[in-house]
């Protein structure tokens, strides 16, 4: 029987917590300091041994090739080296080292997560070797990342969590009542009904994430194992504490086995460990041991920390700059004694080698004897691998039991995402509508027969974009599957059932609706099993797209890359389908393709399950010879048909013979299996992709060799010296209310309600530095935008002023600068470049390129930049520069204005102790030169505490202490000791008055109340209505203009910038180029060297429609680019940085030569495959050159319009699709203009691809000739057992007039000034929803 360590425990103290969300802000009391410990000891069997690990110089290394004549050795790129350590049950090992030493590698080789590295010397878990089928029942592995589906619950999250950490043989009950403690335990029960959020969806914050991150591993049974990667990022002190000890807890009385990474431990937080682990650089250890051991190791090398330096600052700090933490005495007496040490230090002040120095030591020996007696004699271990081998049952739940939940997951993510299913079907509808009346109540004609082939295929490629979201949709979620497959939430079958068990509801409902509207409007057989094939034809087709960019997604590594194969491929399978070109007039090298697109066979059941069997006549016009022909009414002796017409097509039989399509009622039948085999395979490939491909492996950054600029001589204009004064900030009565929905318990409806989220905020800012601090949720976020003019959201009230002058009335962005919380930079730019980048257009003209320069390096050096200043900064920290470095270039950025007042917003959220001290350090430098500097910061070390000259602290929206710091903080802590706290000496300020903000005073009076009661209230209250805070002769910041650069240079750099964002993705353009010119290759030689019989004819127009439509689809994979571009813009736009008519400007300009490539490659190879008329000198291939690049570019220039203007990915993608479906649908080919209905006909002159169309095929067709080969004359029957041939199509006029373009040779190059309009005026649409439409809500 299984262990069951409960977490419940009856309360002794309240802390009070506020949500974050965007629907409530409560005070929740939640209970924290439980009698864990007895609770564990109610719960625990006497068998639980824990878990003891042994690790005997164990190294990890990738494999990687290398060049001939390399040495072997380079084979093995080693990220851990000769690590030895052990781990005891009821211990608790603290990792530390710097960004990059491989502490996640660490924890990740332990928790069996090696991805595609390997290890190499002795790892054991109760002296046997990692089991991989039971490892993780054992294991808790809190992963550095926060991924999870971001439209479920708090709740929702961890009942599934649950359900898969606890397994099928537990009960519901019990699943339910381990959810609710650990969401007790971890404060997040008042959250439990919030959806977790992402930049789309507003939900609970970075900290309440970071704790269900905390809180899904933690519904596991009978832990022997925890491993914790940075769990504090994005918590408080006290909350980092208050988690930690509960831990510590679950360690000592559950007999677990413990290791934690940490970036900033406090001193408290540092003492609950037992042991610490450093690596240094390469991945090489320095120290393991008993944390009381530490400083007495340290010290013995010769070795201490600074005075009143953390250990924690210390223990990061040390791999990196030894000689920093040298002791003299020590060094000179090592050096006495061991002159030949080649680990020690001298008085020269060479390296010291901590690695060897380790190894040498007697801690290091006392480790390696350990490891051969870690397990005591009189314990028999037990673990699940163990009792696996005793009673032969691994655990697993059964593959029903987790298909279940599965499904239930994703149900509830689709009943949320409603509004999304409710716009595809009422797309479903109303293009069901459209169709169907522009094709209404089709007869029989032969316009009639044609117009339903045209239809079918229409409807069929409809179907197939209205699914091509799924792609964004896998790699959504394709994170979140690899953190639950690593922790053996489910296997791949029962994730990969419910992915398509999914899909075929919303296919089956969509074709239904659809071909309600437009099989009934249309007017096809009236026959209950031909609709039912109609139906089962559209909803196979999305089925079949489903797969194909299912199966796309899995073998790509970015969803970028997905956005431009899937639709070259689709593509291909719609040429191959046997629409286009009948399947008897492809070629023979291309037959084998024609069998291998399922789409062929849609086709072929749909066509023959509505034309077989139905009667077609010819109208007037449509009898041959036509009436004009001038030989009609001629004897027969002078060449003429004496007056006879024929109807050349007489039954649905003979239509289906032309396209080569199966010619009775049974084949519909035999086609539904083909195409169910299909799907099958598609799905199958895809299932074998999530279970085999995985991409996500930490990459290290590119490095750009860049080329030596020469030095520019300057113009002897005069040096400008730039002096920057701070500012004074003021700000009275602030309030800030937004509104929201709540649920009324007692009606249970949805009510609106406004949150107020500050109230009564007063307080000012003077040149120094100011930290806004509260506890999670408290509004110090909210404060600063407020202040900072970023707010669009809500309504705020009060007065705001900037050296006596409102805010509202001033140009902010000119002088000020505001580093996000969010890393949101371009992943292609070195971090030089991006720094650059916001130097070049946000620094006046009046500055010199060397004091530019100069600026650019100096931001570098103070934030440790320099030695990878040419370094690619990546999407994301694991294919790019560290989390760390990230957010030193986002400061480095806002640095480069080199602003009056910088906003820094949790400056040192995700940074390690050492790396946090010299971020605060370089702000400090800033402060100290004269500027204002306001920073919200949680969990600061004592050291960065200190630097701030003035403290705002908030709580649930209300200021409870304004004021200065005072020398070593001692102003404020008077202020709260005199409320009745008790300060212990040498405790980190910061985290006494964050302790403070989640407690009632002792008095009884609430924080706020006792602040307003407070000396530091009525004087700063005084200060603000005699005006007396901004000093006489400060002035005002004029500035001319919003922007700082003039607009050439910031022209200059966005073009550059995009420019280098295409070359840097080489894999990017050489798909480009493929997508183009592999279509064009394969229409070409589809199509190669077209006679002019009348196939030819007939052709020419449908190859120059396949141009379109191909330009058309690869328009789409833009639109995942741009939407994630635009998130910078976002950035920069608030910023101040360029205007959005520059952005949109420098986006045409580097995207032309990209739509050149897309044009040429597919265009030039294509038209000379082909055989197309050159005409005199060329001039029709060039002609038609342009014209077709014209029609690229409106395209793309859709697109972007659509991702600008729509909030995410699959909307945009989705309308995208419905906007090529009316392009395609109305641009005269699948319906000429003759047959359109004069309710339609205007929408036939507002898609610019009729003007190409027009343009193209009257450059090809006007004034050619066309002949008949012997079988294809039609026989005329003139009477007396005689008959004549015909030639329907003998000129190129014939097939225009066919399509209703005889009237359009006038318009062929005015056509190409229409083009340009479009073109132009979707750009400008463009630049409108760009300047207009935010949806980054703040």
């Amino acid at each position: 029987m299984e262990d069951n360590i409960e977490l419940e425990e009856k309360p002794q103290d309240n802390i009070i917590y506020q949500t974050s969300s965007s629907n409530q802000v409560d005070s929740i009391e939640i209970d924290i300091n439980y009698d864990l410990s007895n609770h564990i000891k109610q719960h625990i069997t006497q068998s639980k041994t824990g878990m003891f690990v042994s690790a005997n110089n164990i190294s990890y290394y990738i494999p990687k090739s290398i060049k001939k004549g390399e040495n072997e050795e380079l084979k093995k790129l080693y990220l851990l080296n000769n690590i030895s350590f052990t781990m005891k049950p009821g211990r608790m090992i603290l990792l530390m080292g710097i960004p990059g030493s491989g502490k996640s590698l660490l924890l990740k080789v332990l928790g069996n997560r090696l991805g595609k590295g390997k290890v190499e010397g002795e790892l054991k878990f109760n002296d046997h070797q990692v089991d991989e089928t039971t490892h993780q029942r054992d294991t808790i592995f809190v992963s550095q990342d926060d991924r999870h589906i971001a439209l479920l619950t708090v709740r929702e999250t961890l009942e599934f969590s649950a359900k898969c950490n606890m397994g099928e043989n537990v009960s519901q009950e019990e699943q339910s009542e381990r959810v609710d403690l650990v969401l007790d335990q971890l404060g997040l029960s008042h959250t439990s009904n919030t959806i977790i959020g992402n930049q789309f969806f507003r939900g609970i914050s970075g900290g309440q994430k970071r704790r269900v991150t905390i809180a899904n591993e933690f519904t596991k049974r009978s832990p022997n194992l925890i491993l914790m990667d940075e769990p504090s990022t994005g918590l408080d002190s006290a909350t980092s504490y208050n988690v930690i000890s509960k831990v510590k807890t679950i360690a000592k009385e559950a007999k677990a086995s413990v290791m934690v990474s940490l970036l900033q431990p406090s001193v408290e937080l540092t003492n609950l460990f037992d042991d610490v682990l450093i690596l240094g650089e390469g991945g090489n250890l320095i120290y393991f041991g008993e944390l009381n051991d530490l400083l007495p190791y340290f010290s013995s090398i010769g070795l201490s920390p600074l005075p009143n330096q953390p250990l924690a600052e210390f223990m990061q700090e040390v791999s990196v700059e030894p000689s920093k933490y040298m002791i003299t005495d020590k060094i000179e007496q090592l050096s006495n004694n061991n002159p030949s040490s080649g680990g020690g230090a001298d008085r020269n002040n060479e390296k010291i080698n901590l690695v060897k120095l380790f190894k040498e030591s007697e801690l290091n020996q006392k480790t390696m004897l350990s490891i051969q007696h870690l397990i005591p004699n009189d314990i028999k271990v037990s673990d699940h691998s163990i009792k696996k081998l005793e009673t032969g049952d691994n655990g697993k739940s059964s593959l029903r039991y987790e298909l279940k939940h599965l499904l239930a997951r994703h149900i509830k993510v689709m009943k949320i995402m409603k509004m999304q299913y409710a716009v595809r079907f009422f797309q479903a509808i109303f293009m069901g509508c459209v169709i169907g009346s522009l094709f209404v109540q089709m007869g029989f004609t032969q316009a009639d027969a044609r117009n339903r082939f045209g239809l079918i295929y229409f409807a069929m490629v409809l179907h197939i974009w209205t699914t091509i979201g799924s792609v964004e949709e896998f790699f959504t979620l394709r994170g979140i599957f690899d953190d639950q497959k690593d922790s053996k939430y489910y296997r791949n079958f029962p994730y990969f059932l419910s992915l398509v068990i999914t899909k075929i509801p919303i296919s089956l409902i969509e074709a239904i609706l659809f071909s309600t509207c437009c099989y009934w409007i249309a007017g096809f057989q009236s026959r209950v099993d031909n609709f039912i094939v109609f139906i089962l034809g559209m909803a196979l087709t999305n089925l079949i797209a489903q797969g194909i960019f299912q199966v796309t997604s899995a073998f790509t590594s970015a969803q970028l890359l997905a956005s431009l194969i899937c639709p070259a491929i689709v593509v291909l399978f719609m040429i191959m389908s046997g629409y286009m070109i009948s399947r008897l007039q492809i070629p023979g090298w291309w037959i084998w393709l024609n069998a291998l697109s399922p789409l062929r066979y849609v086709i072929d059941m749909v066509a023959s399950n509505e034309l077989y069997g139905l009667k077609f006549h010819c109208s007037p016009m449509e009898l041959i010879p036509p009436s004009s022909y001038p030989l009609l009414n001629a004897s027969y002796d002078d060449g003429g048909f004496e007056g006879h017409q024929i109807c050349q097509y007489s039954t649905g039989s003979d239509f289906l013979n032309i396209f080569g399509f199966s010619n009775n009622s049974y084949m519909r039948w035999v086609d539904i299996v083909i195409i169910l085999g299909f799907i099958c395979t598609f799905f199958f490939i895809f299932f074998l992709g999530i279970k085999f491909i995985r991409f996500e492996t930490k990459k290290p950054p590119r490095q750009i060799k860049l080329k030596k600029k020469k030095e520019k001589k300057e113009k002897k204009d005069k040096e400008v010296k730039h002096k920057w004064n701070g500012c004074y900030m003021t700000f009275e009565n602030l309030n800030y209310v937004v509104p929201s929905v709540k649920d009324n318990k007692e009606t249970g409806k949805k009510e609106k309600v406004t949150l107020e989220l500050l109230k009564d905020v007063n307080g000012y800012i003077v040149p120094g530095m100011c930290a806004l601090m509260g506890p999670s949720g408290a509004g110090k976020s909210t404060l600063m935008d407020v202040l900072a003019k970023r707010k669009n959201v809500g309504t705020i009230t009060g007065d705001i002023r900037i050296n006596g002058q409102l805010v509202k009335d001033m140009n902010i962005t000119r002088f000020t600068g505001y580093v996000e919380q969010q890393d949101i930079l371009s992943a292609n730019l070195t971090i030089r470049e991006a720094i650059e980048f916001s130097a070049n257009c946000r620094l006046p003209s009046s500055y010199l390129e060397k004091d530019r320069v100069k600026l650019i390096d100096e931001i570098l050096s103070v934030l440790s930049l320099t030695k990878m200043q040419n370094t690619t900064i990546g999407p994301n920290p694991t294919l790019g520069i560290s989390l760390a470095n990230r957010k030193k270039v986002s400061i480095g950025i806002e640095l480069a204005s080199d602003p009056h007042l910088i906003f820094l917003d949790e400056p040192t959220s995700g940074l390690d102790s050492a790396a946090a001290l010299k971020v605060m350090n370089c702000v400090k430098k800033i402060a100290e030169s004269g500027r204002t500097v306001v920073c919200t910061i949680h969990q600061p070390s004592q050291e960065i505490f200190e630097k701030f000259d003035q403290l705002l602290l908030l709580d649930k929206g209300k200021v409870i202490y304004f004021g200065d710091t005072g020398e070593n903080s001692s102003t404020v802590i008077q202020h709260f000791t005199g409320a009745g706290y008790q300060y212990e000496h040498g405790r980190n300020p910061a985290d006494f008055i964050l302790e403070i903000a989640e407690h009632p005073p002792s008095t009884g009076q609430t924080a706020s109340d006792y602040y307003k009661s407070s000396l530091h209230y009525s004087n700063s209250v005084q200060r603000l209505q005699s005006k007396t805070i901004v000093p006489e002769g400060v002035e005002v910041p004029k500035y001319k203009g919003k922007y700082s650069a003039p607009a050439s240079a910031q022209l200059h750099s966005l073009v550059r910038r995009g420019w280098l964002n295409h070359i840097r993705r080489p894999q990017t353009i050489l798909l480009r180029f493929l997508r183009s010119f592999i279509p064009a290759l394969v229409i070409g030689t589809l199509f190669l060297r077209l006679d002019n019989d009348q196939t030819g004819a007939r052709n020419r127009i449908a190859l120059i429609f396949l141009g379109f439509l191909f330009g058309g689809m690869a328009s789409i994979g833009k639109v995942p680019t741009i939407v994630e571009d635009r998130s910078v813009y976002y950035r920069e736009s608030s910023a101040g940085t360029y205007p959005a008519h520059l952005y949109i400007l420098a986006s045409v300009i580097t995207d032309l030569p990209m739509m050149v490539l897309t044009a040429f490659s597919y265009w030039i190879p294509m038209f000379f495959l082909t055989g197309l008329t050159l005409g005199d000198h060329g001039w029709k291939f060039f002609f038609s050159l342009g014209v077709y690049l014209l029609v690229i570019m409106c395209y793309d220039s859709l697109a972007t319009l659509f991702a600008l203007t729509l909030p995410t990915i699959p909307i945009a993608i989705l309308v995208s699709g419905v906007g090529l479906n009316f392009l395609g649908l109305f641009g005269g080919f699948f319906i000429p203009v003759n047959n359109i209905p004069r309710g339609w006909i205007w929408m036939h002159y507002l898609v610019f691809s009729k003007y190409g169309l027009e343009t193209l095929s009257i450059t090809e067709l006007k004034g050619e000739s066309f002949k008949c080969n012997d079988d294809q004359y039609s026989k005329i029957d003139v009477g007396m057992n005689r008959t004549r041939d015909y030639c329907a199509i003998q000129t190129g006029d014939t097939m225009l007039l066919q399509y209703g373009m005889d009237d359009a040779y006038g318009r062929q190059f005015y056509n190409l000034i229409i083009l340009g309009g479009y073109f132009c005026a979707y750009t400008f649409l463009g630049y409108l929803a760009l300047r207009f439409i935010n949806h980054m809500k703040r």
